[in-house]
């Protein structure tokens, strides 16, 4: 983001957090990992699940609906 408009809008209060420092979950293990260094990501019933590593997303290719929920 624009470093003026970033400016700007903290001045009203708002937080605008980078991409680097947001967090998902790997649904595997439930390890919180930073969406700026996934390197492990599965597209399953049109829904993005991201992984800390490929053993976990390994797991979730053998048994997807355990972890999707579905």
């Amino acid at each position: 983001m624009h470093k003026k408009i970033k400016s700007f809008l903290n001045k009203f209060g708002f937080h605008v957090e980078p991409h680097e420092q947001a967090k998902v979950f790997d649904v595997v293990c439930g390890m919180e990992v930073s969406l700026a260094r996934i390197k492990h990501t599965i597209t399953y019933n049109k829904e993005q699940y991201h992984f800390c590593s490929d053993s976990c997303r390994d797991h979730f290719k053998r048994d997807p609906q355990k972890y999707a929920g579905s």
